[in-house]
């Protein structure tokens, strides 16, 4: 067995634009440092334009040097999500803001993607209300 170096981690963030808290930043970018992971977002967002919440969020993981990669998708479905976290080994935690509201971008909406999520999963915003 091949023991994995902390620099290889990544803790994945999925977000979408209007679901953008402090507080789910903020956790998922504390989980990385305390983890010594990359934080690996995907961002769903309509355009090409970033969400000052989530543009102000990269200015800071650059001025903390904290390594991080950006994808931008129009579509995020949950299942892209787990797929893409069980097919990748460093991936060690998904960090959402909520279960509530994937359902609606979802293919399928009678399956859930998230119960074959080989990783934790952590929701790290309050319920919108």
């Amino acid at each position: 067995m091949t023991r994995r170096t902390k620099a290889e981690r990544k803790i994945l963030l999925a977000v979408r634009d209007g679901y953008l808290d402090p507080r789910l930043l903020a956790s998922a970018r504390s989980l990385a440092e305390r983890m010594d992971a990359e934080l690996e977002i995907f961002a769903r967002v309509a355009g090409s334009e970033l969400p000052p919440a989530l543009d102000a969020f990269i200015a800071e993981l650059r001025a903390s040097s904290r390594p991080y990669s950006l994808s931008l998708k129009p579509v995020l479905r949950r299942r892209e999500i787990v797929d893409y976290a069980n097919a990748h080994e460093c991936v060690a935690t998904v960090v959402i803001d909520s279960l509530e509201g994937w359902e609606s971008v979802a293919m399928d909406r009678s399956s859930d993607p998230w119960s074959r999520l080989s990783c934790p999963l952590v929701t790290a915003a309050p319920p919108r209300k």
